[in-house]
C-alpha cells in the first residue's frame, strides 16, 4: 500500500495521510487476506492505520476500539472509532466516535443493541406520523375543497400535531431493545433507507383505510346516522344564541373518528410489519415473522401510560 492525501479517499478523513492500493491486484490480495482474520495482535500504530485504511477501501465497515496516544489515526479512520473512559488517554478520546464510560468491552455490544433499536424506534415513529400526515392533509384538502370548510378546525388541527407529534414521540421512541437487534440479521448498511419497502405498505394501505372511513361519514354520516343537514350551506353555529348545529355535532364526530383510528394505529406501528421474532436462532433458514402488536408491551410502561392519557383526554 502506499500513502495518499486525497480528500475523495473514504479512508482519509479531514485530509490525515491515510492509505491505498497500488493495483487492483494488490487490492484482490488484500481482500483474500484480511476479511478471513479474526484478530490482530503485536501490531505497530502504523500496521494499525494501514489495515483499517484497507479494508475502508474495500467498502468495508469498521469499528476501532483503542486507548493510546499511537491509536488516534486508526481511530479517525474507522468507520466507528471507540475509546476507553478510563484508561484511554485524552487524545484517543478526542479521535473517538464513542467512549466506553466503563471500559468493558461488553459496552461495545450494549452501544450496537440501543443504536439499532434507536433506529428502528425513528423508524416506527415515521411510520406512524406519515400516515397521520398523509391522511389529515387529505381529508383537510377534499373536504374544504368540496364544501367549502375544512372539517377540522385550527384547534383541533392543534391537538391533532400534539398527540400525533410529541406523545407519539415519547410513546414510540422509549421501546427497549430486544434480542433480535443483536444477531447478525439486525445489521444495517450505511447507505440503508430509512422507509422500508413494508413501511411503504403499511402506510398506504392505513391511509386507504382512514380516507374510505372519513370520506364515507364526511358524505354520507349525517343521513347514515338519520340527522341530515345540508353540507354546504349550514353552517357550525346557529343565529344570536351560538348553538351548536348538526354541522358541528358532525365536525366533532369526524375528530373524534379520525383520533380513534390513528391511535388504533399507533399500537400497529409498534411493530415493522414483520419483524423477526426473538425466539428464532440464527440457524433458522426461514426465521419466523413477529405480527404481534401487543408482543413485549410489559417492557415499556411508557406507551400504555401514554395512550391511555389520549383516550382520556
Amino acid at each position: 500500500m502506499m500513502k495518499t492525501k486525497d480528500y475523495t479517499n473514504p479512508a482519509c478523513p479531514q485530509g490525515y495521510d491515510s492509505y491505498d492500493f497500488k493495483t487492483k491486484e494488490d487490492k484482490k490480495k488484500f481482500k483474500d487476506f484480511a476479511l478471513p482474520i479474526l484478530m490482530m495482535y503485536r501490531t505497530t500504530p502504523e500496521d494499525k492505520h494501514m489495515f483499517v485504511a484497507g479494508l475502508k477501501v474495500c467498502s468495508s465497515k469498521v469499528a476501532v476500539a483503542a486507548e493510546a496516544v499511537s491509536d488516534a489515526l486508526a481511530l479517525q479512520c474507522a468507520t466507528v472509532g471507540m475509546a476507553m473512559g478510563q484508561g484511554g488517554c485524552a487524545a484517543a478520546r478526542d479521535s473517538s466516535d464513542l467512549i466506553i464510560l466503563d471500559d468493558n468491552f461488553e459496552s461495545v455490544f450494549t452501544a450496537a443493541k440501543w443504536g439499532r433499536n434507536i433506529f428502528n424506534n425513528v423508524r416506527k415513529f415515521i411510520q406512524f406520523q406519515l400516515t397521520v400526515n398523509i391522511s389529515c392533509i387529505l381529508i383537510v384538502l377534499i373536504g374544504s375543497a368540496s364544501l367549502g370548510m375544512s372539517p377540522f378546525s385550527a384547534m383541533q388541527l392543534l391537538w391533532i400535531n400534539l398527540i400525533m407529534d410529541v406523545l407519539a414521540a415519547i410513546a414510540l421512541a422509549t421501546e427497549a431493545p430486544h434480542p433480535t437487534e443483536l444477531g447478525p440479521r439486525a445489521r444495517s448498511s450505511g447507505d440503508a433507507r430509512q422507509i422500508l419497502p413494508v413501511m411503504y405498505r403499511a402506510i398506504y394501505s392505513q391511509v386507504l383505510y382512514q380516507m374510505i372511513v372519513m370520506l364515507t361519514l364526511l358524505y354520507a354520516g349525517p343521513t347514515m346516522f338519520g340527522h341530515p343537514y345540508h353540507l354546504v350551506t349550514e353552517e357550525l353555529r346557529a343565529g344570536p344564541t351560538n348553538e351548536p348545529t348538526l354541522r358541528m355535532r358532525h365536525y366533532s364526530f369526524l375528530f373524534h373518528t379520525f383520533v380513534l383510528m390513528n391511535l388504533f394505529n399507533m399500537l400497529n406501528c409498534r411493530i415493522l410489519n414483520g419483524e423477526e421474532n426473538s425466539a428464532r436462532n440464527e440457524e433458522d433458514e426461514a426465521p419466523k415473522k413477529d405480527f404481534n402488536v401487543f408482543a413485549r408491551m410489559n417492557k415499556n410502561w411508557w406507551f400504555p401510560i401514554v395512550m391511555l392519557a389520549e383516550f382520556n383526554i
